[in-house]
């Protein structure tokens, strides 16, 4: 059992931490009175005036509690899985990619100042649905699997349409960030020989392996 506990810590390692700072920020955006919502929300005036920080910053704050902890559901739901079929450091990277992607996708699209994790978490369910296509012959009722993601971001962006006040630029920016890096880098299984004669193993050849295998080789 204890086992067990460690095992189950070590796979969503990275998603206790971020939504141990997701809350831990709205406690200070609190304490500081909304200072901090300013610093560090998705402003496109203050973007232009030098704030580039705030496309990444905006990610870890939200608009209120309702707004928290419907975020902090919806990574703790999905963020494990990610996790686990991933890694921590491609965990990461998806989630920061999709977090950025999904900031830059409302500068463009919406004036609307914003706020918010959903971005990166559409991230993250961009990156379930890469690996289940790039695995649908391994995976046992992929093309299902398929269908049920697709519906939950259907049933998503229909909830987010009707409700005011939503920036739904943005959760299209961060699934389409999460789904591309998750793409380049995410797991890539697949049986392959290394000689003709040596029995074939399991290997995990993500494409960015063989962009910098291909640049390593002497011409």
């Amino acid at each position: 059992m204890d086992t067990s506990r460690r095992n189950s810590f070590n796979t969503r390692k990275w998603t206790n931490i971020l939504l141990a700072i997701t809350v831990l920020i709205y406690v200070a955006q609190l304490a500081t009175q909304g200072k901090l919502l300013l610093w560090g929300a998705k402003i496109n005036s203050l973007i232009e005036k030098g704030q580039i920080w705030t496309l990444a910053t905006y990610s870890l704050l939200h608009a209120n509690i309702r707004h928290l902890m419907v975020n902090c559901y919806s990574l703790n739901s999905v963020g494990p899985t990610v996790e686990n079929l991933s890694g921590p450091r491609r965990f990461l990277a998806v989630y920061l990619t999709s977090a950025i992607s999904s900031a830059a996708t409302s500068y463009w699209f919406c004036k609307a100042p914003a706020v918010g994790a959903s971005g990166a978490i559409f991230g993250l369910v961009g990156s379930v649905a890469v690996f289940v296509m790039r695995h649908r012959g391994m995976i046992r009722d992929a093309k299902e699997d398929l269908q049920h993601i697709a519906q939950v971001i259907f049933l998503n962006m229909v909830i987010r349409l009707m409700s005011s006040g939503i920036d739904d630029w943005d959760h299209l920016g961060g699934l389409l960030g999460g789904a591309r890096v998750s793409w380049l880098i995410g797991p890539a299984w697949k049986y392959e020989s290394m000689a003709s004669d040596s029995p074939r193993i399991f290997s995990d050849r993500p494409p960015l392996f063989y962009l910098t295998d291909r640049k390593r080789k002497p011409r």
